[in-house]
């Protein structure tokens, strides 16, 4: 069994998900350390970023996802309609 996982790509929109992620990334960040994440880490991709985080129990995922302060950043995506791909995994 693996550990439950979490997958937010952000493309570029008006503004580069490079900006997007300097505004956000401490929120985000902060949200995963209060619900014990195991490790997260940050790419940059050519046409956007993505932040992986890896939770202990599907419960805890569930919950960072449920964070206000998680639904605000997700909610300020440069492109709100195409730029934003939220994929959990892992778990059993």
């Amino acid at each position: 069994m693996s550990d439950p996982w979490l997958l937010i790509e952000v493309l570029d929109g008006p503004v580069s998900a490079s900006e997007w992620r300097h505004a956000h990334a401490g929120a985000l960040i902060d949200a995963a350390i209060a619900d014990r994440a195991v490790r997260w880490s940050w790419q940059v991709r050519s046409r956007g970023v993505a932040f992986e985080i890896v939770f202990r129990t599907e419960r805890i995922r569930d919950e960072f996802c449920s964070r206000l302060s998680v639904k605000a950043a997700l909610d300020a995506v440069p492109d709100p309609r195409y730029g934003l791909n939220v994929v959990p995994g892992g778990g059993d």
